[in-house]
């Protein structure tokens, strides 16, 4: 540190002590954190290792997922692509700053955006932006103010090469074509919310529509526990009665270790990005409940097995079972939901178990990619995996603190990467247990004096490494205030940090992947509120809503790793092909669509001076010869082609 910025800190730090001592708390903060500079990455050393726990092939999902067509990904949560994400990143855009948005963006083939915002001022419910530049492509107008959650994106098996994007709100259901034309507009059949929204948002709030691949239905799970299902071609109502997931709200979050004049500096942060909640309503203690599974039933998105249709809501147990008829459940529960379709429509949902566990849940319950098993955090840090056949538990172990949002859960090696506010923290299913295997390095700051680094959000899995945003800043309490942010990727392998870019806003939805493999967040300050309601311009900048963009750079790298990637797949695969077929078929679609994201690639490499176009084209020809072996038996072709490409780049 040198003398003039020791000398600026020590003045800072009187003044936050006077602070600090005004409002009982001790010192925490000093100087603003400093973004650390990283070089391009060299080759990442993951490969994977025999049979791969295989996805459905729908035609409708298009699995393996290669981008985001929903909140986690994918039916399964699984917060995995099968691209190569781009190994350097550069904070490029931030448009739409007047909304929130909870869950989100996702994207179709053609790197298109839809999000749909939490209470906004405009009325709108569906926005769709251009992925270059951010502008707004069109909208679709509503007056719910809730929002509904992250839209959906399928494939259209009645139109080859079309997609359709799907969205509900409680009271609403539609399908709009990435034109924006509508294809249909249905009533939910649930009754339409207030106009003017109280402090329960979160009962009215639809975290995102799912498919249920054997009925071709839309399933919704609401706040309050209510499920709808629509058919996904005609918007028609398949239920021939309500049905709602039993369980009673969550007890009421502990204080805040927060002081008042904070909390409504927050909500005064928050405000202006959802206009549509009245001026006395309290948004900063809204979303931390939602967020921690606090005071609601179901507080997170649902999957669904495309193997089975089985669907997996982590909510509340029904009231009564922790001991106590009082309104208030103490155990969160895991529901299993099965979709009985004999004789329908219309149809009828059933439980077939639901299992307890101890601490509420915020949680999205994650499968693995055969549906065999369910991934869950509880908020005392705990990460459960489930039998998905019966609900038995078959392990639980600490991961630290309360895990994030949902696990992620790669279909290589049993590998499942559960985050909390201190790192990503990977875990290897062994079977009848989990063995730890490392924990992030979260770095990308200097920090200041008293300061500490964070991670800040949950995890995404790519072909060549895992991309998560953490930050630095101050922890007051058990309340991380971050004071800068970005998006970092860690090496799969061993948990170091690859690569780091400073940014601007946080959010508490997943971290987006699109087609081009860059990162996408959809923002919703809401740690940063407090941060800013702190601390203020002296230490950071005003928080924003809408979508940032962290666009890929040395798009020859992105090429470098899909090549690396496809290579590495493609010689397991050959090696497996006799014990698990299955697992090849699937890897020679991931290793396609790594071919087919190279090409995308190469446009913009060239253009930027990365790559030679003389260079793409010998490239160009691996990747074809490679193609033309995509089959089982000659795997070891592709696998040598693939490696010749990727041998060209120096590591």
């Amino acid at each position: 540190m040198t003398r003039k910025r020791e000398m600026a800190c020590n003045n800072i730090l009187r003044v936050v002590w006077v602070l600090f001592l005004t409002v009982g708390l001790s010192l925490l903060l000093g100087c603003t954190p400093t973004p650390l500079t990283y070089p391009p990455p060299a080759k990442t050393t993951w490969v994977p290792e025999g049979c791969r726990a295989v996805p459905s092939d729908a035609v409708v999902l298009g699995l393996p997922a290669e981008y985001f067509r929903g909140l986690h990904a994918d039916t399964h949560n699984s917060d995995e692509v099968t691209i190569a994400l781009a190994p350097v990143l550069e904070f490029e855009w931030s448009v739409e700053p007047f909304f929130f948005i909870a869950e989100g963006p996702v994207f179709d083939r053609d790197g298109n955006l839809y999000f749909s915002p939490l209470l906004p001022g405009e009325p709108v419910i569906l926005v769709s932006l251009d992925p270059a530049t951010g502008a707004r492509r069109w909208t679709v107008t509503g007056t719910s103010p809730y929002g509904g959650g992250a839209p959906l994106v399928l494939d259209d098996p009645s139109n080859p090469g079309e997609q359709a994007i799907y969205l509900a709100v409680y009271d609403r259901a539609l399908a709009i074509r990435p034109d924006g034309s509508i294809l249909w507009d249905v009533p939910t059949g649930l009754p339409a919310p207030p106009i003017v929204p109280g402090d329960d948002v979160n009962s009215y709030h639809c975290f995102g529509l799912n498919l249920h691949v054997q009925a071709d239905a839309l399933v919704g799970v609401m706040g309050d526990g209510n499920v709808i299902v629509l058919d996904r071609s005609s918007g028609a109502q398949l239920l021939g009665a309500p049905f709602v997931v039993p369980g009673a709200p969550s007890p009421a979050r502990p204080p805040t270790s927060l002081p008042e004049s904070i909390v409504e500096g927050a909500n005064e942060a928050l405000r202006p990005l959802m206009g549509a909640i009245p001026a006395d309503a309290a948004p900063f203690a809204v979303l931390s409940d939602v967020l921690l599974g606090f005071n609601a039933k179901v507080a997170n998105y649902f999957s669904i097995d495309t193997h089975t249709g089985r669907m997996y809501v982590a909510a509340t147990a029904p009231d009564g079972e922790d001991g106590s008829a009082d309104g208030v459940s103490e155990l969160g529960a895991l529901y299993c939901l099965e979709l009985v379709t004999a004789g329908g429509p219309p149809y009828t949902v059933q439980e077939v178990y639901h299992t307890n566990f101890v601490g509420g849940s915020a949680s999205s319950p994650a499968l693995s990619a055969d549906g065999t098993r369910v991934y869950l955090g509880d908020n005392l840090g705990g990460l459960i995996a489930v039998d998905a056949s019966n609900g038995n538990k078959i392990w639980e172990t600490l991961v630290g603190t309360q895990i994030y949002g949902s696990v992620a859960v790669a279909s290589d090696k049993n590998e499942i990467y559960a985050s909390n506010q201190q790192v990503v923290v990977k875990v290897r299913d062994e079977g009848s247990t989990a063995t730890e295997v490392w924990r992030s390095v979260t770095a990308g700051y200097d920090p200041g004096f008293g300061q500490e680094l964070f991670n800040l959000n949950l995890a995404t899995v790519g072909a060549n490494g895992v991309v998560v945003q953490s930050g630095a800043g101050s922890v007051i309490g058990t309340t991380a205030l971050p004071l800068a942010l970005g998006v970092g990727m860690l090496d799969r392998e061993t948990g170091q940090v690859r690569y780091f870019a400073d940014g601007l806003e946080e959010t508490v939805s997943a971290v987006s992947v699109g087609p081009d493999g860059a990162v996408y967040l959809g923002h919703s300050p809401v740690r940063r509120a407090a941060s800013w309601a702190l601390f203020g311009s002296t230490f950071t900048y005003p928080v924003t809503g809408g979508v940032g963009k962290y666009a890929a750079r040395r798009l020859d790298l992105l090429i470098r790793d899909a090549a690396c990637a496809a290579s590495a797949r493609a010689l397991n695969a050959f090696d497996n092909r006799i014990a698990c077929p299955a697992s090849a078929e699937a890897d020679i679609r991931q290793i396609q669509a790594l071919i087919d994201q190279s090409r995308r690639s190469s446009t913009q490499a060239i253009s930027d001076g990365d790559l030679q176009a003389a260079d793409w084209t010998m490239l160009e020809g691996y990747l074809s010869l490679a193609e033309t072996a995509l089959a089982p038996a000659t795997l070891d072709v592709a696998a040598g082609h693939l490696q010749t490409a990727c041998d060209f780049f120096a590591n």
